[in-house]
């Protein structure tokens, strides 16, 4: 970081001008050109992030706005840099050091039509395209989010190499308490032999556990039963994405912290609870279902009140 003491005059005028232009409430992203990169905030040690308006962060600070863990932020594709101007929801731009920003994907310049979700049988599942469906990057790992009647279910899943951890938050937007149950929570493995993958009771994982109760050696993507194969919908779901909070943001903050820690004293610490979610409220932690080999086609099922989210999920084993 480079500190700088004084300005010229030019500096000093181009520096305001960054400055006001920093603050204006600036245009939709949807009338933008070029491509456009979503992501969103990383907070590493520090609650927030601050968004200045100059690219150098010279000293003292001119900061536009203090930016939140999670924090849904997009910029031009290809900018490079010691940071980058990014954009939030809001409207307001300025500069972040790039290590605090998780990178997710092009934003389509057209909107995209989506279908309404199906719901079938008690059972809601994430489907690319389709109302309420979205994915993003949350602390470099890729997460499906699936929201219906107000109530939205975020998941990720990663291969510890010797349990799978799946990080899991919920949103209640509704107006009814729901409940959640942890061990109610199923991992369905669609290979050759379809095979459910038990659920670990985190109390007797604490007599066996290791580091790797908490680390990642492989993220599971969405897998291709996930997507829109129909010829009237556009198969990118990357419209909206920009609108979706990021419920796991701290917790996979949390997560990632722990696991250099004395895992025994710590797995209750970050492992999902029973809970009876009020409207308004959320919750977020972790589980975990015994590892099966080189998982290709798994279905994560998370019961929700009456509704179960269904997640499809693969791991790519050529990387």
């Amino acid at each position: 970081m480079t500190n700088k003491l004084g300005f010229s005059p030019i500096v000093a005028v181009l520096a305001l001008a960054q400055t006001v232009s920093a603050q204006q409430i600036a245009k939709p992203l949807s009338t933008l050109g070029g491509g456009l990169v979503s992501g969103s905030i990383l907070c590493r040690g520090t609650s927030k992030v601050p968004m200045t308006a100059d690219a150098q962060q010279a000293l003292p600070l001119q900061v536009v706005a203090d930016l939140n863990c999670g924090q849904p932020v997009s910029w031009s594709s290809g900018s490079e840099g010691y940071t980058l101007k990014v954009r939030t929801e809001d409207g307001k731009s300025g500069y972040v050091v790039w290590m605090n920003v998780a990178k997710g994907e092009v934003i389509a310049t057209t909107k995209s039509v989506r279908q309404p979700a199906v719901i079938k049988d008690g059972k809601v599942r994430w489907l690319a395209g389709t109302e309420g469906s979205q994915r993003f990057y949350s602390e470099g790992l890729e997460v499906e989010s699936l929201t219906v009647n107000g109530v939205t279910v975020q998941v990720s899943l990663q291969d510890t190499g010797w349990k799978l951890l799946a990080n899991i938050a919920v949103a209640n937007g509704g107006l009814q308490v729901v409940n959640v149950i942890p061990s109610q929570i199923t991992l369905v493995n669609l290979g050759q032999v379809r095979k459910s993958l038990p659920y670990q009771q985190p109390r007797k994982l604490r007599t066996a556990v290791n580091h790797q109760i908490l680390w990642t050696e492989a993220d599971a993507a969405p897998s291709a039963s996930g997507f829109l194969v129909n010829a009237g919908y556009r198969t990118s779901d990357s419209d909206g994405l920009n609108r979706t909070q990021n419920y796991l943001a701290q917790h996979q903050v949390d997560v990632e912290s722990k696991a250099e820690f004395n895992p025994h004293s710590e797995i209750n610490t970050v492992a999902l609870k029973e809970a009876a979610i009020l409207p308004s409220g959320h919750i977020s932690g972790s589980t975990w279902f015994e590892r099966d080999g080189k998982l290709q086609e798994i279905i994560l099922r998370v019961p929700v009140g009456e509704l179960v989210y269904e997640f499809p999920l693969s791991f790519n084993h050529n990387n």
